[in-house]
């Protein structure tokens, strides 16, 4: 539970990024990562978190491991509108 009492799902958008965590953060100590694909996250992943009120815990990084949640449909949103992004 968050200090705003929102529940977060942590995401991290690499291995090297959730094992610094695990190894460094007390509280995620034992986890194990768990790959998930984009079109998982997509078809199953926003739609149970939306269904439970769930935000997603975005990179979350630093000695307490915290950082932005979002919600979900929100992530997909911004990952899709920066993968399509053209630069000039």
């Amino acid at each position: 539970m968050n200090a705003d009492g929102s529940r977060a799902q942590p995401f991290w958008s690499s291995r090297p990024r959730v094992e610094r965590i695990i190894k460094n953060v007390p509280a995620f100590a034992g986890f194990h990562p768990v790959q998930v694909s984009w079109l998982e996250f997509c078809r199953k992943w926003v739609a149970e978190l939306a269904k439970d009120n769930v935000k997603v815990g975005v990179n979350w990084s630093g000695p307490r491991a915290t950082g932005y949640d979002v919600a979900a449909a929100q992530v997909v949103l911004y990952v899709e509108a920066i993968a399509n992004r053209v630069e000039p």
